[in-house]
C-alpha cells in the first residue's frame, strides 16, 4: 500500500506552493446550498432572487445528488451562481443497483425520472423565485450526460423553456438520436484519455446536434502535467500536504520528476491501486483521486471549462 507521508520538504518548495495558492485556491460553495428531500430523494439546491436560469445537475452511474458537493462540480456551480443562476441536484430513481438514470424511456409520464423531475420543477416554481419562463439548463456527467440530453429534449418538446444542456463525457440518449436528434443547444465535453466511453461516438452525436441548426460545440479536456498545485483545490489540503501527495505519486512510477506520465494510460489504475490519503490530511481518497483523474484527462467531471460553459449558457439567454 502506498503511503502519503506528511513531509516538511524544502522551504523553497513550500513557498512556491504558497505563492500559487491564490491561483489554485480551495474550492468550496460560494453560497451554501439547501439540503432537503423531495418524494424521498435527496436534493441540494440554491435559488437566488430573480434567477437568470435554473440549472439541473445529473450524476453518473453509481452517483447521487452529492455530485453537487464534489470539488470539480462546485467549481462549475460557483461560476454559475456568481452569474445569477440557480441550480438543483437530485438523484436517479433507481437506488439499489447501478444507480443510473432511465435514459431509454422518453415518456415524460412513464419514465419515473422524467416524471419526478417535472414535479420537482413544479415545486421550484411554486416555492422559489423560479417561474414558468425561467430558462432551464442541464449539466450531466457520463450516464448523466445521456440523461441531460433526454431531459433537455423531452422537456423542450413539452414546451418547457429549455435553453441549453452540457453533456460531459457521455453520448446522447439513444432514443434522442432515434427521434430526430438533439435539437437543444449543447456544450459537449470529452476527455482525451477517457477509457469508459467512445469519444468518436460523442463527436458524432455533437455533429448531429449541430446539423439540426442548434448552437453546438465540443471541447476536449487535455492531460496535464502532475503538479502539487492542483491538490490545493481540496479545502483540507495545504501546501506541504500537496507536495507530499505529488512526491508519493512520482514514487508510484506513473510520473517522472518533471510530472510527465511515463506509463501507458491503462497501467495507471494498477499502479495507483494502493493509494491512500492519511487521515491526518483531512481529505478523502475520493477527493484526491478526482484530481488525479482530471490531471490524466480520464473519465471525470472537470471544472476546467466552467467559464466556457457559463458563457455558452449566457449566450443562449441573450439569443435564445
Amino acid at each position: 500500500m502506498m503511503s502519503l507521508v506528511r513531509t516538511r520538504g524544502r522551504t523553497a518548495v513550500v513557498l512556491a506552493g504558497l505563492l500559487v495558492a491564490t491561483a489554485c485556491a480551495p474550492v468550496s460553495h460560494v453560497v451554501e446550498p439547501d439540503a432537503w428531500e423531495f418524494e424521498g430523494f435527496t436534493v441540494y439546491s440554491h435559488v437566488p432572487d430573480d434567477p437568470v436560469g435554473i440549472v439541473y445537475l445529473f450524476h453518473g452511474t453509481g452517483g447521487s445528488a452529492d455530485i453537487a458537493n464534489r470539488i470539480e462540480s462546485v467549481d462549475q456551480i460557483n461560476e454559475l451562481v456568481e452569474r445569477g443562476y440557480g441550480w438543483v441536484s437530485t438523484e436517479s430513481t433507481e437506488r439499489t443497483g447501478d444507480k443510473r438514470w432511465n435514459v431509454f424511456d422518453p415518456g415524460i409520464a412513464s419514465n419515473p425520472d422524467l416524471a419526478r423531475l417535472t414535479r420537482l420543477h413544479t415545486r421550484l416554481v411554486d416555492e422559489t423565485e423560479v417561474d414558468e419562463t425561467t430558462p432551464i439548463f442541464g449539466i450531466g456527467m457520463s450516464n448523466g450526460a445521456r440523461m441531460v440530453t433526454l431531459f433537455g429534449q423531452v422537456f423542450a418538446n413539452e414546451g418547457y423553456p429549455v435553453a441549453a444542456v452540457a453533456p460531459f463525457m457521455g453520448e446522447a440518449a439513444p432514443l434522442v438520436n432515434l427521434t430526430g436528434g438533439l435539437t437543444v443547444p449543447a456544450f459537449w465535453v470529452i476527455a482525451e484519455n477517457d477509457t469508459v466511453v467512445d469519444n468518436d461516438a460523442i463527436r458524432a452525436d455533437q455533429a448531429a446536434n449541430a446539423a439540426t441548426g442548434a448552437a453546438s460545440t465540443i471541447v476536449v479536456k487535455r492531460e496535464e502535467a502532475l503538479t502539487g498545485f492542483r491538490f490545493l483545490r481540496i479545502p483540507a489540503i495545504d501546501a506541504t500536504e500537496s507536495t507530499a501527495i505529488r512526491t508519493a505519486l512520482v514514487a508510484s512510477g506513473v510520473w517522472d520528476e518533471q510530472g510527465r506520465r511515463v506509463v501507458a494510460i491503462d497501467e495507471v489504475p494498477g499502479a495507483l491501486a494502493g493509494l491512500r490519503v492519511p487521515p491526518s490530511f483531512g481529505a478523502s481518497d475520493a477527493d484526491v483521486r478526482d484530481q488525479i483523474q482530471v490531471i490524466l484527462a480520464l473519465h471525470q467531471f472537470t471544472g476546467v471549462f466552467r467559464v466556457a460553459v457559463a458563457d455558452f449558457f449566457d449566450a443562449r439567454i441573450a439569443a435564445p
